[in-house]
């Protein structure tokens, strides 16, 4: 048998094999891999863009209103609106309290090493010297943010080496009366037994004690002559030096404090004291001060105070006899009006006008002599 035939009878039998099992060999299918397309990089949504915020205006208004009676709950609302508006340069404190409870504010004005004491209204009456007190706050902070400049004068310089401690009322509770009469008080009833030696409440000088208090200060107080000698609407020197707690509260704070020199203000003159017999001789710099302050305000220069009788137991006469530093006693307004308080109205024409520079040229002064 031929190798060919052979082969073609091996292929039949394997063909008839596979058809009587019915097996027919299946291809394996290969599923293709699903296709993976390329991650897409994150989205990542930034805000919105906002444009710089400009830093907002501040605008230093005017706060106190000097033309108008100035009662010690306008004082301390002027106050606290004046430290919200001026944070950095004006801070409040208190130095004591009067009689009837009243906080006895401080302000202190400036950022300086050089220490200068203020104060208004010992006398109750006078506070127009509060009114002008706040004012000069009131406008050399707003300068000092400002243009830097008040009037002819570097404040902004003279308040980084000075700073102010500001009593602007001695004596809350006598303005209290000033203003509203007996009925406002504590003890009304007090306060009518009192003496009076003016017609009418709104002429009252002393504390609520009826007590002078610049005739209460231990210096030559046993000299001062006094025509009364119980608790009266003024003049009345009291029972001891330094009884009342607003005299004590200012003595307290000039011993505490290092103060270059002293001021205090009052009512109906336009003059000015500087120098009495006791101390006149130990502090050679408060005549040229004095003129100095004279010429800026155009107030008469008083001579040297002689008698103890009549000068004893002022606040300024006490300064310079415990601290042989100036102090001066300046009276802002002109005579007139007899003993009740100015027209408020008229502030600017009977204070300002006049006395708009005089602390600034306190605070020179007081740098010139360190």
């Amino acid at each position: 048998m031929k190798r060919g035939v052979v082969i073609s009878i091996i292929i039949i039998l394997i063909a008839a094999l596979f058809s009587v099992c019915n097996y027919a060999p299946q291809v394996p299918v290969l599923t293709p891999a699903p296709t993976v397309t390329p991650s897409q990089t994150p989205v990542i949504t930034l805000p919105p863009t906002v444009a710089p915020t400009a830093t907002p205006t501040i605008e230093y208004k005017s706060v106190v209103n000097p033309n108008q009676p100035y009662s010690y709950e306008l004082m301390m609302e002027d106050c606290i609106e004046l430290q919200a508006m001026y944070g950095d340069l004006i801070q409040l404190d208190s130095i004591g309290k009067s009689v009837e409870g009243r906080d006895l504010v401080l302000i202190k004005l400036g950022k300086g090493k050089i220490k200068i004491v203020l104060a208004g209204t010992h006398h109750a009456r006078e506070y127009i010297t509060t009114s002008f007190l706040m004012e000069t706050v009131d406008e050399y902070a707003r300068a000092y943010v400002t243009t830097g400049n008040y009037n002819g004068y570097d404040i902004k310089s003279l308040l980084d080496s000075v700073t102010l401690y500001i009593v602007p009322m001695v004596n809350p509770d006598g303005v209290n009366l000033v203003l509203y009469g007996p009925d406002a008080t504590k003890n009304p009833d007090k306060v009518r037994s009192m003496r009076m030696l003016k017609d009418s409440y709104s002429e009252w000088k002393a504390n609520i004690n009826g007590v002078d208090l610049n005739r209460q200060y231990p210096c030559y107080w046993e000299e001062k002559a006094s025509n009364t000698d119980v608790p009266s609407s003024e003049m009345y020197k009291g029972t001891a030096p330094a009884t009342e707690p607003e005299v004590q509260a200012m003595i307290r704070l000039c011993n505490e404090n290092d103060f270059a020199l002293a001021a205090s203000f009052h009512s109906k003159g336009e003059v000015i004291y500087w120098a009495d017999s006791g101390t006149v001789d130990s502090i050679q710099a408060g005549g040229s001060m004095a003129e100095s302050l004279a010429e800026v305000t155009g107030y008469k220069l008083m001579g040297v105070s002689q008698d103890p009788a009549v000068y004893g137991a002022g606040f300024e006469n006490w300064f310079r006899q415990e601290f042989l530093r100036p102090a001066f006693c300046v009276e802002l307004t002109p005579v007139g009006n007899g003993s009740t308080p100015h027209d408020d109205s008229r502030f600017d024409e009977l204070v300002w006008q006049k006395a708009n520079r005089l602390v600034a040229v306190i605070m020179q002064l007081a740098i010139d002599s360190k």
